[in-house]
């Protein structure tokens, strides 16, 4: 009886040797698994780097473009055009926009809607309305004049006539002098 113990012992024990031997083969991937998985990491890795290099891209031309708009653009305009000789109704301004687009502008109309928190005044013409940025205004006082008061009398803007993008919207003037 001590013998058949000792022989399953032994059989125990080779059994035990031999899972023990095994196991690691088992467990250990392939090299063919392992160069795959370099190679996809190796992809990732040059794919974020390109990621990485098209995000300063968009971030320095998103900075160009914040101090573009952040440099007063009507006094520039101003310096290199000159003084407009006739004063146009907002009729003409609507129906030559594209022939005026860019040129400094003098625009005589009825005021419409103010809208204060955007600096902007509408004036208005039959075929529709032109949008009056008065915020870049160098005169304070007109600018709470015409937030203030009540609006009962043609305006005359000077400034720079400006198409909005993609076509849709109303022609905007960037003024540079108001008259009352």
């Amino acid at each position: 009886m001590q013998s058949k113990r000792r022989l399953m012992g032994i059989k125990c024990l080779f059994l035990l040797l031999a899972l023990a031997l095994l196991a690691p083969a088992a467990c250990t991937p392939d090299r063919k698994a392992q160069e795959e998985l370099r190679q996809e990491i190796q992809g990732l890795k040059t794919e974020i780097k390109a990621l990485k290099e098209k995000v300063a891209k968009l971030e320095s031309s998103q900075q160009e473009m914040l101090t573009s708009l952040q440099k007063p653009q009507a006094p520039a305009a101003a310096a290199g055009t000159p003084e407009p000789t006739e004063t146009l109704s907002v009729d003409q301004i609507l129906r030559d926009k594209e022939r005026l687009q860019g040129s400094r502008v003098k625009v005589k109309g009825m005021p419409g809607t103010v809208l204060v928190h955007h600096k902007t005044i509408l004036l208005k013409g039959a075929p529709g309305v032109v949008e009056v940025y008065f915020g870049g205004l160098p005169d304070v006082k007109a600018i709470n004049r015409l937030t203030s008061t009540t609006l009962d009398q043609p305006l005359t803007f000077t400034g720079v006539l400006n198409l909005p993008p993609r076509g849709g919207g109303n022609p905007r003037i960037t003024a540079e002098a108001v008259e009352f």
